[in-house]
């Protein structure tokens, strides 16, 4: 059964056909000169980091180009994401080290590349399931003060990764907290033309993107500063440019597929398809929100084993989306994903024909864009309004931004979320509840604490509980029962329960609502409910619950449950006072 709904669902998805294809039969004109301009400047900023984050995981320079190039196309093909820049990542590239370095212990390049690119197979095979069987449904769970919190540690991640190169310092720390405290401590051996040069890089970009805020202020400064280096030389002054490129294309191929190599490279390869799509889906929605469009979380999936699968196949390494240049996109108006596939481009005409250009860019001005990109990827703002409107949520996302900074990505985001499920449990254990009353004039039964005027009847409460019931809330609900009737200026002959916002109960609960139904008896008080659903009707059927409070005491809304009190205190012939406001009950004790 679990086959065919996968083979169904896989056909579907090939009907509709991919996300980039839908995309481009609306593509406009008019777009045109934004995106080409945002290829052009994550073009020019993806060259020196896939070689940078190549070295980082080992493998040849060349590698992160074409890992850039492929993983973009494939994206850009199956992504849902207009904005989202998939390709080699910091993140990545250091859990993909970490992942190699106990297998590949004492390996040639040969065999080290292969099993790199196994692990993006590897990824890529995961990711394809993920988005198969529909488990997007885990972005659910990555709500805004989340979404919030891991964007501002993501962006803290980018701006710490780029200190040491805005000093001209060297970078050995992978942390954050390292990072700083490594530029801290190294301050007196700040190389100051690299400083000077990074901040003025920094100032004009700020400058342009305030005055001249449709102008490619990246691609500007690549450019300027990149005839800069050549035209003073600023290599022969200490400044780090990117030097001489040998970019060759690699042999397409499938990857040893050895199985002692698989089994110990596959709990890595989860723990990386989950960063990636945690990371990914996150920065996706952020502009999916912004820009008004939906983020299929399942095809996020789908992209990301586009993107790994496409470099398992050309000898790649593990890519993801890229925080970095996803800004940089935002930030120059890019509008579709075909700035992926110009960008890629880009990148395959500079690796195959024009590396010699890139000779004399100053490493620190691609430094300095994506400080700038990463700065203004700071939500601090938004932190201050969760504050205002509820400070548990704000919170919850600074709890994420720290957790993203000291734990790391995935460890961060699972940290938030269960602190989230935690508050939310918190909160269904102690629901809001509600002494209901009548208001002259107005239909319905109202909390007598929140409307004015309202009125109820000596002898009969009606109470209303907010929340389903469960095993954390069912002594709660005992409780505040018991503490109303005890604490009624008159005697309760019924205590009825509006049940229209309990959808469930388990077990525990149902046990709970016997043992009130049963101490209420023992004092003459009747117990009845009134307005339960339909699911909730079945399951007090299957309790024996039903049977034991008597049909007579269930009933279909709360004014009949009103209407039978009366009825019965008519025929016992002792017809109420004439109710006031809030006479004979009180409001409903409070934790």
């Amino acid at each position: 059964m679990v086959a065919s709904d996968l083979v169904a669902r896989t056909w579907r998805t090939v009907r509709r056909g991919p996300p980039g294809l839908r995309q481009a039969r609306g593509y406009q004109r008019r777009w045109f000169r934004a995106d080409l301009l945002s290829a052009l400047t994550i073009g020019a900023m993806l060259i020196p980091q896939g070689l940078a984050y190549a070295q980082l995981v080992g493998v040849r320079p060349a590698a992160g180009l074409y890992a850039g190039v492929v993983g973009m196309l494939a994206y850009a093909l199956f992504g849902p994401s207009r904005h989202l820049i998939v390709g080699p990542e910091a993140g990545a590239a250091i859990l993909t080290a970490a992942a190699l370095a106990p297998v590949v212990a004492g390996a040639n390049a040969a065999r080290y590349a292969s099993l790199a690119a196994l692990l993006a197979l590897l990824v890529g095979v995961l990711s394809l399931l993920g988005g198969l069987l529909k488990v997007g449904a885990l972005a659910d769970f990555l709500s805004k003060p989340i979404l919030i919190g891991y964007i501002n540690g993501a962006a803290l991640i980018i701006i710490g990764s780029q200190l040491a190169r805005l000093f001209g310092l060297e970078r050995h720390a992978d942390t954050f907290s390292g990072q700083v405290f490594e530029v801290a401590t190294h301050l007196h051996q700040t190389h100051v033309p690299t400083l000077l040069l990074g901040l003025g890089v920094i100032t004009t970009l700020v400058l342009l993107r305030r005055l001249l805020p449709k102008a490619p202020g990246p691609l500007i400064l690549v450019v300027l500063t990149t005839a800069a280096g050549a035209l003073f030389q600023l290599e022969h002054g200490g400044i780090k440019v990117v030097g001489p490129l040998e970019a060759e294309p690699p042999a397409p191929g499938l990857p040893s597929l050895r199985f002692e190599d698989v089994r110990a490279l596959l709990p890595a390869a989860f723990s990386l398809a989950l960063v990636n799509y945690a990371s990914s889906v996150l920065t996706g929605r952020l502009y999916a929100d912004k820009f008004r469009y939906r983020l299929d979380s399942n095809q996020e999936f789908l992209g990301q084993a586009a993107a790994n699968l496409a470099n398992a196949f050309s000898q790649g390494f593990p890519v993801t989306g890229s925080d970095s240049r996803t800004a940089v996109n935002v930030s120059m108006g890019g509008q579709t994903q075909l700035v992926g596939v110009l960008a890629s481009g880009v990148v395959l005409v500079f690796a195959l024909f024009l590396t010699p250009l890139l000779h004399d860019l100053p490493m620190v001005t691609l430094g300095a864009i994506v400080f700038v990109a990463a700065v203004y990827l700071l939500e601090v703002q938004a932190i201050i309004d969760l504050w205002r409107v509820r400070r548990v949520e704000a919170v919850l996302a600074c709890v994420t931004m720290v957790g993203v900074l000291v734990l790391g990505i995935l460890q961060g985001i699972l940290v938030a979320v269960a602190l989230a499920l935690a508050d939310l449990i918190r909160r269904a254990a102690r629901p809001h509840d509600a002494v209901l009353g009548e208001r002259e004039g107005v239909p319905g039964y109202h909390d007598i604490e929140r409307a004015e005027n309202a009125e109820t009847v000596p002898g009969l409460i009606i109470y209303r509980f907010d929340a389903p019931l469960f095993f954390a809330n069912a002594r709660h609900l005992r409780e505040q029962a018991r503490a109303l009737v005890s604490n009624a200026d008159v005697p309760v002959r019924w205590f009825v329960m509006d049940a229209s916002a309990v959808f469930d109960m388990d077990v525990t609960a149902a046990e709970g609502l016997e043992k009130l139904r049963r101490e209420f008896k023992e004092e003459g008080v009747v117990l009845g409910i009134a307005e339960a659903r339909a699911p909730l009707r079945a399951l007090l059927r299957r309790t024996g619950l039903l049977e034991r409070l008597g049909p007579e005491n269930v009933h279909a809304t709360v004014g009949a449950a009103v209407r039978h009190f009366l009825r019965d205190t008519d025929s016992g012939g002792a017809h109420p006072e004439h109710p006031r406001p809030g006479a004979g009950t009180p409001p409903p004790p409070r934790p």
